[in-house]
């Protein structure tokens, strides 16, 4: 189902999710859980057909190619926070065929990756987090198929600083932001109830 939000601080979104009780709002901070088996658009669409489990807000407001934008956000998971390969994606930049950008995380080590299927390209970062306490990440991106650029900053530590990159397809004309718990399952397995929470998400 999707869950209708109010607009955030510089793009309006919904949250991908089973049902309301995956989802909370409160005080300034969004909560996601996901649980196995959680396809949001039901049991016969993609992300069952695929064993794509997530709760994620799926923001509606697109960077075009070409245009540079800040994102902010803090990233807190629970110091019980269930350690699970394969991994989970905790935010992500789509390019509307696949993620240029994502934060993955997988048994303890949390990476920020650039991805370009087009060129062949693969990148990680390994980033340095604190479970049960708020981290922050600030990211400034330059969209381009040939001239892309990122600064990654986390916990006031700048973790990627790199240009002239191929940071989308040719073909792509815009990006957009995911966040909250996303995973890519495989037939038959099953995980462990994961809960991620975020505040002061922004989009500049």
């Amino acid at each position: 189902m999707k869950i209708i939000c109010p607009d955030g601080n510089g793009y309006s979104y919904y949250v991908q999710a089973v049902d309301t009780s995956r989802y909370t709002r409160a005080g300034g901070v969004e909560t996601f859980l996901v649980k196995a088996g959680d396809y949001w658009n039901g049991p016969d669409g993609s992300d069952a057909l695929n064993f794509r489990e997530r709760c994620e807000a799926r923001v509606t407001t697109e960077d075009a190619v070409g245009s540079t934008h800040t994102y902010a956000f803090h990233l807190k998971i629970p110091t019980d926070y269930a350690e699970f390969s394969p991994k989970q994606t905790l935010g992500q930049w789509h390019n509307g065929v696949y993620d240029s950008v994502y934060n993955r995380y997988e048994n303890g080590e949390f990476l920020i990756c650039l991805n370009n299927h087009d060129s062949d390209s693969f990148v990680d970062y390994p980033v340095v987090i604190t479970k049960g306490v708020w981290n922050t990440f600030r990211y400034t991106f330059t969209w381009h198929p040939t001239n892309g650029a990122v600064t990654a900053v986390v916990n006031g530590k700048t973790v990627v600083k790199a240009g002239g990159l191929s940071l989308v397809p040719a073909d792509a004309s815009s990006v957009y932001f995911k966040y909250g718990i996303y995973r890519n399952m495989t037939k038959g397995l099953i995980a462990p109830d994961q809960q991620a929470s975020y505040r002061l998400v922004s989009r500049a």
